[in-house]
């Protein structure tokens, strides 16, 4: 019997998480493509995520991954790329239907680009940029910004990692509200995390974002297969 190439194409996609869950992952690195799930709780009550990745070529991998909390009020859709230098580029589409006090829809589009650079076996920092679109349903129209963050990582050992991230957003033009209020986007936020690698496949992370006066938390659990 031969194989044609759909059956072939089908072989592919099933085995390339497997080949992934060969290899140590590496829980720390935020950038890291692999396939498998994060289940949490927290602040936004569950979090629920899964992630599908899969190499194009020596070069290249893809991952595509969505994330669901707040009661399933808010959807997060990603798709990555990451070349083998540790150069990425990644597009996020976020769809809230529990936006602000006032439980608004929002949408927010948003482009970045990354590099990982690892100074030492301690010390990691992922310089990011990103370019985005936002609005909800309270707004005349969608508004345009840019954000800029670092994340830094510190491995204490093989099993701890601490992190820190801090990220300026700025707004290109006005927020323009039907209830005529106005403003700008010039804001910091804040991010924080704990990590525990339990073994190549799994770990359990603590998380804190400080975000407009929010503080959240959330524990989670991680496990690629």
């Amino acid at each position: 019997m031969t194989l044609n190439k759909s059956t072939l194409l089908l072989v592919s996609l099933i085995s390339s998480p497997v080949a992934f869950a060969k290899n140590n992952i590496n829980f720390s690195d935020s950038t890291q493509h692999y396939s498998g799930f994060n289940l949490g709780y927290g602040s936004n009550d569950f979090d629920v995520g899964v992630q599908y990745a899969k190499p194009i070529n020596t070069d290249w991998s893809v991952m595509g991954s969505y994330n669901g909390s707040n009661d399933f009020n808010t959807h997060l859709l990603g798709i990555d790329l990451k070349h083998n230098n540790q150069l990425g580029f990644s597009f996020e589409y976020l769809y809230d239907t529990a936006y602000g006090s006032e439980n608004l829809r929002a949408n927010d589009y948003a482009f970045t680009a990354y590099k990982v650079k690892k100074m030492n076996k301690h010390l990691t920092y992922t310089p990011q940029l990103s370019v985005g679109n936002f609005e909800h349903q309270q707004m005349n129209s969608s508004v345009y910004y840019t954000t800029a963050t670092l994340d830094m990582t510190y491995k204490v050992n093989n099993n701890i990692w601490l992190g820190v991230t801090p990220e300026y957003t700025y707004s290109f033009g006005y927020i323009n509200e039907k209830n005529g209020d106005r403003s700008k986007w010039r804001d910091w936020d804040y991010s924080a995390e704990i990590g525990y690698q339990i073994d190549n496949s799994s770990a359990l992370v603590y998380s804190y974002h400080y975000d407009d006066g929010d503080n959240l938390s959330l524990f989670s659990f991680k496990h690629t297969f």
